[in-house]
């Protein structure tokens, strides 16, 4: 399935590159958070674009969760968490959590492994000035 976007009205990006149409983009992740290469910019972060797929009448926009930030991720988890613990009684519904779990963990050990790699690349750095 083809996905298109727009830039936001509030993304630095839209004066410059909004489109009158969406436009075909895709993911392609990237340690800077730029995970969308498409349209004028040639990259976006989920952040700064609206989300479309394209319908025989038209564009349909939807929702993307922002899979890149750590903070968007807590929030998610939380309104599962929240939704679930008030027993919606759906296996689905706690395989979600489990699952949001697992990924947000996942996102903290990537971002301190990165937040590691940068202090060893700094450290090398301090190293090989003296």
């Amino acid at each position: 399935m083809q996905i298109f976007a727009n830039v936001r009205p509030e993304s630095k990006y839209f004066a410059g590159q909004a489109q009158p149409e969406p436009f075909p983009v895709i993911l392609a992740p990237d340690v800077l958070g730029y995970h969308w290469k498409g349209g004028v910019g040639g990259q976006y972060k989920t952040m700064d674009l609206f989300f479309f797929v394209k319908e025989e009448d038209g564009f349909r926009e939807f929702n993307l969760l922002n899979l890149s930030e750590i903070k968007h991720l807590e929030i998610n988890k939380k309104a599962i968490l929240e939704g679930a613990g008030n027993k919606w009684g759906s296996r689905y519904w706690e395989k979600i959590a489990e699952l949001a779990n697992e990924l947000l963990s996942a996102a903290k050990e990537e971002q301190q492994a990165e937040l590691n790699r940068e202090a060893e690349e700094r450290e090398r750095d301090r190293s090989d000035w003296w």
